[in-house]
């Protein structure tokens, strides 16, 4: 059975992130599971030194590669994150983690401030905080896939 947004992933296809190689776009994606960020490109330097860097997931863009799984119908809950967490392996930097470990989720809907915040945190503020940010027309699925979630902020 094929994958749907809103009840088994939420997808943010252009987002930025700091990683580790530096700043840079990437997609977020959230599953039942995980929640994995995959870089697009990233731009780092110290000092003078300025590098660029491009990343692929089987020799094309990450964007793509998401899109075609989440596209494909032989797509199952399982089967994403199983080929997620294989292609986490795969590329440098992405970020992987278990969507258990954010107890909290705040989701900002205004056209300034439209995120999607995990918190490791269950209350105040936390500096650490994971966050997205989804498209407009992207959020609807961030809202049906976290509505029953215990720790749900809307603002």
């Amino acid at each position: 059975m094929a994958v749907s947004p809103g009840k088994d992933y939420a997808v943010a296809n252009k987002t930025t992130w700091v990683f580790a190689t530096g700043v840079g776009d990437a997609t977020g994606v959230i599953t039942r599971q995980y929640l994995f960020i995959f870089p697009h490109n990233a731009i780092g330097g110290s000092g003078s030194r300025v590098s660029e860097s491009t990343y692929t997931i089987g020799g094309r863009k990450p964007a793509e590669a998401i899109a075609d799984l989440l596209a494909n119908p032989a797509t199952t809950p399982e089967t994403l994150d199983d080929r997620l967490v294989e292609w986490s392996a795969q590329v440098t930097g992405p970020i992987m983690e278990r969507l258990s470990a954010f107890p909290r989720v705040r989701i900002f809907k205004g056209f300034i401030r439209r995120s999607v915040v995990l918190s490791k945190k269950e209350s105040g503020m936390d500096f650490g905080a994971t966050s997205i940010r989804p498209k407009k027309e992207e959020l609807p699925a961030f809202l049906e896939f976290f509505k029953d979630h215990e720790h749900l902020e809307i603002k």
